[in-house]
């Protein structure tokens, strides 16, 4: 017989909360299940009992072969009183899958240097249209950024997944954007944004790691696990956990919190002195402090990052600053501050210069993006820039027309060099700063109402249909049912216990009174099996 009913009984069994937290995992819960008996089913189909069996260690993987209920197998809706045939028949299929095959090298620095990434990245999306692809950054975009750690795009890119992952990062009309969780993240220390990252991809199966190939020790322990799903080996270079194939020191430590101190221990000691030079450049010898590089990131183009970084003043890293609300004396005093010396004249000029100009150069929305500008030199040499043709800019007095977003024209004229800035309907100019909230897919309330409704056998819509299926499924299997039906316009509850089905009409013994009834299909309004 099928294992539906005592899967359903073992469900019946969850609080709602721990039900909640089951179909949190399963995405057809939540539209396809009308009862726990549906949950059931779909928890019985094959790619969910795979998807538990090969999470399975090996010695569950013996029980299971051998049909012992272990607690084990149990917790893991695979056994009641004994082993599920469905998921003892699948066994037998199952083959191992193709071991990942781990070459990115991983040191003491490589923790420190994500976080550096993963920062640039974030600042990168409020300067820079990243257009959203399937596969994270476009090659000229990762490009952009890797350049500066003097990393292939690929590097960069495994970052960029990272903190994607880590819900830093979203999407917005077609273009990658930073989280409102980004701004909070940008404010840890170093430790703690580092267990922010590492927390998101936290998933390797429980057993002793040793200093042996982490693939070969998982082929060991969970011989059919699919190592493709498991995050932690794909970001554990990224992270300092992971050296290729071999656990590093840190990942050795045992459980997170030990891991976490390990990896404290790792982050080089922040340096918190500048040299600002006389070539605009700002040069900071030593591991860059988590504010400090936040506040350069904010006025300053990162040119050369890593043990030792090197920014550069331009008028459009100070526009841009000057767009989100900054102000010119915040740079003067990080700066000074910092360097612990008066800024050099050619700094001072540039500041100042840019101050003048800032807000010269106008994007507005419309029925069209209108660059406006009172220097018609200016727009007749934007007109004619090769790097803005897909513009498609129309010349009129005073101004240029594209029918393109006002956000793709104003990130098109920075990338050309052009320090324009956004304003809304009356002028007044827009922060680029900008950053979403991200949606979960189902909220914890939704999912608790959904584990109550389902435990206590409510039904979004049930149709005669369902009715019948359910009827059917308890009278094969010699069950009682919870019937509630339509009688002089008032909802009855029977319990019963079906004998037969035919014509439309339900026979049964009403258990309460001990007596065979018989009742109209049309009048059963719901059916819940005990």
């Amino acid at each position: 017989m099928s294992s539906i009913l005592p899967l359903a009984g073992r469900l019946r069994q969850l609080s709602v909360e721990e039900l909640a937290d089951l179909i949190s995992n399963l995405p057809q819960a939540a539209s396809s299940c009308s009862d726990l008996f549906d949950l059931a089913k779909l928890m019985l189909g094959k790619r969910e009992l795979e998807e538990r069996i090969r999470r399975l260690p090996a010695k569950e993987i013996e029980n299971l072969s051998l049909g012992k209920a272990s607690a084990h197998l149990r917790s893991a809706f695979l056994a009641d009183g004994k082993v599920f045939e469905e998921a003892k028949e699948l066994l037998l299929q199952l083959k191992p899958l193709p071991t990942r095959r781990l070459i990115s090298p991983s040191n003491s620095l490589s923790a420190y240097e994500t976080l550096l990434a993963v920062t640039e990245i974030i600042f990168a999306m409020e300067q820079h249209w990243f257009e959203k692809t399937k596969t994270g950054l476009k090659a000229a975009d990762a490009k952009l950024i890797s350049e500066k750690f003097k990393w292939q795009p690929a590097d960069l890119q495994l970052r960029f997944r990272l903190a994607l992952r880590a819900g830093l990062i979203s999407e917005n009309t077609s273009r990658w954007v930073a989280s409102s969780k980004a701004e909070m993240w940008l404010t840890k220390s170093r430790l703690d944004a580092w267990i922010d990252l590492a927390q998101s991809v936290w998933d390797l199966p429980k057993f002793s790691i040793t200093e042996e190939a982490l693939t070969a020790q998982l082929d060991l322990h969970y011989p059919l696990m699919d190592t493709q799903k498991i995050a932690l080996i794909e970001f554990g270079s990224a992270l300092g956990l992971l050296d290729g194939d071999k656990p590093r020191a840190p990942l050795l430590a045992g459980n997170f919190a030990a891991v976490s101190k390990a990896i404290a221990k790792e982050l080089p000691k922040a340096e918190e002195r500048l040299l600002v030079q006389a070539d605009l450049s700002i040069v900071c010898p030593g591991p860059i402090d988590a504010s400090l590089q936040r506040k350069l990131d904010s006025f300053a183009d990162s040119e050369d990052l890593g043990l030792a970084c090197r920014f550069r003043l331009t008028s459009l890293s100070v526009s841009h600053h000057l767009e989100a609300g900054g102000k010119l004396e915040e740079i003067r005093q990080t700066l000074i501050s910092a360097s612990g010396k008066d800024l050099p004249q050619p700094v001072s000029y540039l500041l100042e210069e840019t101050s003048l100009k800032f807000g010269s150069l106008r994007v507005a929305a419309g029925a069209h993006s209108e660059i406006s500008s009172t220097d018609e030199i200016l727009l007749t040499q934007i007109m004619n820039e090769k790097t803005l043709v897909h513009l498609a800019l129309k010349k009129y007095p005073g101004k240029l027309v594209s029918n393109a977003s006002q956000e793709l024209c104003y990130f098109s004229l920075r990338d050309a060099g052009y320090a324009a800035v956004m304003v809304d309907s009356v002028g007044n100019i827009v922060s680029p700063r900008f950053s979403v909230q991200i949606e979960q897919i189902q909220e914890s309330s939704e999912l608790l109402a959904r584990a109550k409704a389902l435990l206590s056998g409510e039904r979004a819509s049930a149709d005669q249909g369902d009715i019948t299926r359910q009827l059917q499924f308890a009278l094969k299997n010699k069950l009682q049912v919870s019937v509630t039906l339509e009688l002089e316009g008032q909802e009855q509850t029977l319990l019963l216990t079906p004998l037969g089905l035919s014509g439309n009409r339900l026979r049964g013994r009403d258990e309460a009174k001990q007596a065979e009834r018989t009742l109209p299909l049309a009048r059963i309004r719901s059916v819940v099996l005990s």
